[in-house]
Parts: C-alpha cells; structure tokens; sequence
C-alpha cells in the first residue's frame, strides 16, 4: 500500500512544471506489447505542453529523459501491474506500478495529479499473506478483490520437502541420537527435534520472503496456529509485519479464503478510521455533512473538514478564486484550469484533513465528493 507519506512527498515537491503521466498497463498478452507505444505517445504530448510553458531550449527533452528511458527496458515492462502512475519534476522522477486500471493522461501543472495513487491509501492498495504452515507454506500478494501466489519458487514449502532437499539437517538438529538419521516423524525424534527443524525451516525460507518484500512495501498478514505463527514471528526481520495474527490453520484454507481473512485485518488494522467516518457519517446531523464541492472546497481551504470521500474516477475541472471564496467550474479545462477533485485532496493533505478513495457505489449516497465538517 502507498502510505500517506508518499502522498505528502509528492504535495510538498515544489516544481513549476510538476509532470504527471498515467496509463493502463498489462501483464501480459498483445495488450502489453503495445504499452510502451502508449507511454511514448504520452511523453510526446507532454513534450509539446512543457514546451509551451517552457521555451529553454533542451529543458523538456532532459525533464522526460529518465521517462523515455524505461521504453527500452524490457524487464521494467515484463513486471507490469495494472496500471502506472509516473511523476517528474526538476530534481524529482517517481514510478508507481499499480494494482488497478487508470486512465491515460498527462497533467502538467504547478503540483501533481495525486488522486491515481488515493485509491492504494483506501481500499485498493495491496497486501501480502503468509501462512505459517509446516505443510503448505504459501505467500499471496493480495487486493481486496484479487490474490495471486508470490511464494518464491526457490523455496521449500514442507518441512519434509525442505528434509529432503537438506538432509543432513536431521542429523545436524537431532538432539537424541548423536550419529543416527533421525526422521521427522520417526520414532528416534522427540518435540525438541521438531521445533529446531521447523524454526530452521522457516528462518531459511524467511530470507527469501523477507528479500521480496522489501521490494514490494506491502504490509504482511501472517496466518497460523499458535505454536507455528510464533516462531515464525521469531525469525521474522520484515519490518512491516502486522501485529494482528489470524490464528487459525490455513491448511484449511483456500487462497481466496487466506486473502478475505487478510482484508479484515486490512479494514481493522490500517482501514478503521475510514470505516469509523463512513459510519458516523451516515449517522450525523446535516450541518456537519455536505455532498456539494463547492461547499466542501471552502470549508477545507478554512481547515474545516476531517475527513473527505472522493469517487474513483471523477473529474470536475475549474479554479478556486480565493478572492470570493468560490469554486468556477468549466467543461472545456485550459492552462489555467486544475483538477478540482485532485486540487481538493492536496489542500486536505495540507490542512490534516483524511482523504479516502471509493468506488461510486460505495460513496456516501453516491455523490461524486463528500466530506464530514470539524465544526
């Protein structure tokens, strides 16, 4: 998930001309082959924009250079998500694989278009599950939606797989019959055997995990039974593993089943102040309730608002004119105009408002924006 951090980096970069390009990207198929095109044909059109705005001659060409880099990286493009959120600015170049579709567009303005990350602050970001497991040890990459099994293949996923691969390991870790082979579950072995088998077991397989995480930044889910999940947690070295262990036997589990369980965790642990505002929202007086954009935008320039829902997808172009106080709206956005969803959710950021990112039907009545008042 992208944490509000990145959010914040993004909003406080101080750039002129802040470049943000998004497109819909694909894993694989015919599709994917022509989603380098689709990026050069973007930097092509921010090129001309840039221009426009910036006359010295070369300042584009070496602004979009670490951009037009990336269409001869075959393996950048062979790891595609489902969609890219690219920001460049002078000092700045920023790339975000993401876990869902966005539109193809190019914003130039004086800050980045930030409402394509939103989504992995709310409910789309991703999550990773791992079963702690002496039978079927499994690491899913999960969204609330989706799950696809990540557990690296140079791993053993058994505790007998991992004995047959290492098989001094039972002669290394028997404590009760120096010399002789002693089998997992044979009778030499005794529960002291076992522990320090399948502590080794998962200590060696931890470094890999541990090393694939690092890479992604998602929070981990660890699923098991007591004994298993602790020593697990023992060996543990990823720093973003979840507290909250869901403590029952994933053998029994399905991966879909393993992903749903990691989402209650998710809407518990980082998700409950969204849930908690949703809910009190539904249930508050008018006064401290509004749905009209105009009305939201004035109250968060005036600190406000706490807590904002923006509908994926959405766009509402125009200016705030701070002189009166009100928002101009337009159907043909110029230079001038911004995206007033997105122009929103920064002055929320800056003014410690949180904001949150839903599909339509799961929007406080539906509405394009809403928000819940302070005051």
């Amino acid at each position: 998930m992208v944490r509000e951090k990145t959010i914040h980096e993004l909003i406080d970069h101080n750039s002129n001309i802040a470049v943000t390009i998004t497109l819909p990207t694909h894993k694989v198929g015919e599709d994917s082959k022509q989603d380098p095109i689709r990026l050069k044909n973007l930097l092509s059109k921010a090129e001309k924009q840039i221009k426009k705005r910036e006359s010295k001659n070369g300042f584009a060409e070496s602004l979009l250079k670490p951009a037009y880099d990336l269409l001869n990286k075959p393996m950048f493009w062979a790891h595609a998500e489902n969609g890219l959120a690219i920001y460049i600015a002078d000092g700045k170049f920023d790339v975000y694989k993401l876990p869902y579709s966005v539109n193809e567009e190019v914003y130039i303005n004086d800050h980045f278009l930030i409402t394509p990350l939103l989504p992995m602050t709310s409910i789309d970001g991703t999550f990773t599950v791992l079963t702690a497991s002496r039978q079927n040890l499994r690491l899913l990459r999960c969204t609330r939606d989706n799950q696809e099994d990540i557990t690296p293949d140079s791993i053993p996923v058994a505790v007998d797989e991992y004995l047959e691969i290492e098989p001094e390991k039972q002669l290394q870790f028997h404590s009760g019959s120096m010399g002789q082979k002693a089998m997992y579950f044979g009778h030499n072995s005794n529960e002291e055997d076992k522990m320090v088998i399948v502590e080794q077991f998962y200590r060696e397989a931890e470094r890999e995990i541990t090393t694939l995480l690092n890479d992604l930044g998602d929070p981990l889910i660890l699923i098991g039974l007591n004994e298993n999940s602790g020593i697990y947690k023992k060996v543990n070295s990823y720093k973003r593993l979840v507290d909250n262990i869901v403590k029952v036997n994933p053998d029994e589990l399905s991966d879909k089943e393993l992903r749903d369980k990691g989402w209650e965790v998710i809407q518990s642990y980082f998700l409950s102040d969204m849930y908690a505002s949703l809910e009190k929202m539904g249930k508050t007086s008018d006064e401290k309730f509004s749905n009209n954009l105009g009305e939201i935008v004035e109250a968060t320039v005036m600190g406000k608002s706490s807590s904002i829902f923006i509908s994926k997808g959405e766009k509402k172009w125009g200016f705030y004119d701070e002189e009166n106080h009100t928002v101009q709206y337009t159907s043909n956005p110029d230079g001038e105009d911004v995206d007033l969803l997105n122009w929103l959710s920064i002055k929320a950021f800056k003014t410690g408002s949180k904001v949150y990112m839903l599909p339509k039907e799961e929007m406080p009545v539906h509405a394009t924006v809403a928000a819940e008042f302070r005051f």
